[in-house]
């Protein structure tokens, strides 16, 4: 089951869980005040320095 938690990022509400109940856990959040989601810097790894 999904739950509503705060992002670390921007401080609005987002959710954890499955997925699956999603409008659930956010129900009563305006759009305006859920979190859109942020890009993940790529993460270099071992091979990158040599794999360019």
């Amino acid at each position: 089951m999904c739950r509503q938690v705060t992002c670390k990022t921007c401080g609005k509400a987002t959710w954890a869980g499955c997925g699956q109940h999603v409008e659930h856990a956010l129900a009563g959040v305006p759009r305006a005040q859920r979190c859109a989601g942020h890009e993940t810097p790529a993460k270099k790894g071992f091979w990158s320095a040599f794999l360019r």
